[in-house]
């Protein structure tokens, strides 16, 4: 990577540097440009360091290039009559880059735990950009209501297509019906017209009993299902079933620790009983000298050992006893919690059933339903006919009211064939609904993906600095653990007492901002490169080759800047095999 600053901050004339992959150490004078050329390597991730951040105030123009993986990104500066111009190719524009890829003071997360701020919340939020995911979340929830609302006025024009269309189709047959009745109409084929629709009613009116019985009976199974429904969904905890398999993880620890403990206590009561029984045989010899270092011995105090090794021996078998007894309790209780977990798991898929089952039988019932409609709409429709042609032959003019009430009918049909072009093809409208609901299961999939990543980014980072921290602090030899609980704060703990952060060295402080940093950079963030300050670090030399070698393997270019007043100004490579070694 080649980087070239001119007109930036306190460089005032061209400054040209080669940095190598793996460290790089940055030497040169106070007030020789060092935080001007850290600015500057910044301002190509982020926008937020303005021009008039960057450009030199003496200065005209300015620039800052670099030249990485064969790709050139630059920030250029012209001031044209007290205004900055500027051409830019930035390598990204992420604000986060001010809190992961500079470590120096002005660090923002470095300077709140150097004081003693325990809340790291803000930090997560701001570089897992969670609230960008929560704002995302919220618009497609939005704009998912706009398509169920769309839905539903879609649903509610094709219902009125249909009910339009079903009543042009019984005004059709009624005028095909009248029609055929004006040409052959005579009283008595009215007789056997009514006799005949009197038939066709009864036999109407026996299915709606049949199917009114048949609906009360799937009413009644459907209230049952709804019961079963919300007994297994009590028995379907998840809160339960997540608090379990937490407590399942924890047990698994603790069976792992007392199984370690237990092999520990077998080694030692084998090595007090071959001891004993060196003892005993010694005793038994009355020899003088011990078997073991070969000095001369009293053979009378073989006895006194013997005593003291058999009260070795009986306190590491109670030891033993009372461990085999808690890792017995511990695993009744992970075999309780398993089988627990199988009940959740198992009303968990009787849950699914029965809601199938629901489903299936709420359609039946509105299937019914509408047959019982259907069979009441058409018992009117006899009992009207059979009353209109009772009225038509009574007054003797049947031909007339007949005629009258064709006028009518294709009035009506007129009407109604208006309205349904105005609403629109049946088909075409099926056609967007079914557009639309898998628009909404397609944005509902979104909502259900979205809300998953917010919860495994505010919780991975949990994790991984527990991880890193245990594994870290151990490697640099401090003497205490570090967490974040589950109101996102720093819980640092020495010999199993809680400490503030404040009471911890500047050194200790310094890496627990630069554990939570490295997390972040792991999960959430990819920067080309690392700046830190050497000039604040109060590590050791040990300590700090450590988190150099440690820093190596997280990004491809890491700087480390340090003032050293005795050279020039100088640039010195560490090639990333070799991270671990001091530059002197």
């Amino acid at each position: 990577m080649k980087v070239r600053v001119s007109n930036i901050g306190g460089i005032t004339r061209e400054l040209t540097i080669s940095v190598e992959k793996g460290l790089t150490l940055y030497k040169a004078p106070n007030a020789y440009g060092k935080t001007s050329l850290t600015k500057a390597l910044v301002s190509l991730l982020t926008s937020s360091i303005t021009a008039a951040d960057l450009l030199n105030v003496f200065s005209d123009e300015g620039y800052v290039e670099v030249e990485l993986d064969n790709k050139l990104y630059y920030r250029r500066f012209h001031r044209i009559k007290n205004k900055i111009e500027e051409e830019k190719n930035l390598i990204m524009d992420d604000d986060r880059a001010l809190l992961l890829s500079y470590f120096s003071p002005e660090n923002q997360l470095l300077a709140r735990i150097i004081t003693g701020d325990e809340n790291v919340e803000w930090f997560i939020s701001k570089t897992s950009k969670v609230q960008e995911l929560k704002a995302k979340k919220e618009e497609l929830e939005r704009k998912l209501t706009e398509l169920k609302t769309r839905q539903e006025e879609l649903t509610k024009k094709y219902q009125e297509i249909k009910d339009i269309s079903r009543e042009l189709e019984r005004i059709y047959e009624e005028i095909d019906r009248l029609e055929r009745e004006r040409k052959n109409l005579q009283k008595n084929a009215a007789q056997t017209i009514i006799l005949t629709r009197q038939n066709r009613l009864t036999e109407l009116k026996s299915r709606v009993e049949t199917r009114q019985k048949e609906l009360r009976d799937n009413q009644a199974r459907l209230e049952k299902l709804d019961k079963e429904i919300e007994e297994l969904k009590q028995k379907a905890d998840q809160t339960l079933k997540e608090k379990i398999r937490s407590e399942l993880t924890e047990l698994d620890k603790k069976l792992q620790e007392l199984s370690s403990k237990k092999n520990s206590i077998d080694i030692e009561i084998g090595v007090l009983n071959r001891v004993l029984d060196e003892i005993k045989e010694s005793e038994k010899e009355h020899a003088s000298v011990c078997h073991v270092c070969g000095s001369k011995v009293d053979p009378s105090i073989w006895k006194t050992r013997m005593d003291i090794i058999s009260k070795e021996l009986e306190n590491a078998n109670r030891s033993k006893n009372e461990l085999l007894t808690e890792l017995n309790s511990t695993i009744a209780r992970k075999n309780e919690l398993e089988a627990k977990i199988k009940e959740i798991e198992k009303a968990e898929k009787m849950l699914a059933e029965k809601q199938i089952q629901r489903e299936n039988l709420a359609i039946k019932i509105e299937t019914i339903k509408h047959q019982i409609a259907e069979y009441e709409r058409q018992i009117k429709e006899l009992e009207e006919k059979i009353n209109e042609i009772n009225e038509i032959y009574s007054m003797g003019e049947g031909e007339s009211e007949i005629d009258k009430k064709l006028e009518e009918l294709k009035k009506k049909r007129g009407d109604l064939e208006y309205q349904l072009q105005t609403l629109g093809v049946s088909s075409k409208i099926l056609e967007e609904i079914t557009t639309v609901q898998n628009q909404i299961e397609e944005i509902t999939k979104q909502i259900d993906d979205l809300q998953r990543e917010y919860i495994r980014r505010l919780t991975v980072i949990r994790e991984r600095f527990t991880e890193m921290a245990t594994s870290l602090l151990k490697e640099l030899e401090f003497d205490f653990t570090a967490e974040i609980d589950n109101n996102y704060r720093l819980i640092v703990k020495r010999m199993g007492a809680q400490l503030e952060i404040r009471k911890l060295s500047s050194s200790e402080r310094t890496t627990l901002a630069l554990i939570l940093v490295l997390v972040a950079l792991k999960e959430y963030f990819k920067t080309p490169y690392f700046i830190v300050d050497e000039s604040f670090m109060t590590f050791d030399q040990k300590r700090f080759e450590k988190l150099v070698k440690y820093l190596n393997g997280v990004v491809d270019y890491i700087i480390i800047t340090k003032s050293d007043e005795m050279v020039q100004l100088t640039n010195e490579i560490i090639p990333a095999t070799m991270a671990h070694q001091v530059v002197s």
